[in-house]
């Protein structure tokens, strides 16, 4: 069993929603889970012209929370975020110190248009900048080979999603 399940995907497909899910199966089954966001770890503007989406900062600073969830107690690792590359993979395997699961959550293209619209963050050219992103972003990821697995979260419910990822992971 690996300590730490990265959620990886576009935008929309759900990788936040079905990791707090499996947040709670871990709970129920007393297995000490923790959870981070690499969005909001790597929160900073501006960006690195040689690390654009801060996939450097975003590793080092889940290394230091991962270290400090688990002087708090924490056993299992659930992190929401994209990766890329087989570097950002490496990265992440060093950041927790071992190995890391990763799991790419897939939806249609439509789909995760509509979810990026519902949650209402992003208006006008930003959401149809990060509509097309989600769209090339589902794609390269589907071909880059860097993913343990997928799972389709189209037309399904959370439930649904996080019992088959957790099914994988435990």
């Amino acid at each position: 069993m690996r300590s730490a399940l990265v959620l990886s995907g576009a935008p929309g497909v759900g990788k936040t929603t079905v990791g707090w899910r499996i947040w709670d199966r871990c709970i129920d089954l007393g297995q000490a889970p923790a959870f981070a966001d690499l969005d909001l770890l790597g929160a900073v503007w501006p960006a690195p012209v040689d690390d654009p989406y801060n996939a450097r900062l975003k590793a080092t600073n889940l290394a230091a929370v991962w270290a400090n969830y688990q002087r708090a107690g924490s056993q299992r690792l659930i992190v929401a975020g994209v990766v890329e590359s087989v570097d950002e993979r490496r990265l992440l395997e060093e950041a927790t110190g071992g190995p890391v699961l990763i799991c790419r959550l897939d939806a249609p293209d439509a789909e995760l248009a509509v979810r990026i619209e519902r949650r209402g963050r992003e208006e006008g050219d930003d959401l149809t900048r990060l509509v097309a992103r989600a769209a090339e972003l589902s794609a390269q990821l589907a071909g880059d080979g860097v993913s343990d697995f997928s799972v389709g979260t189209g037309g399904r419910s959370t439930d649904e999603v996080a019992g088959e990822v957790f099914a994988r992971w435990a």
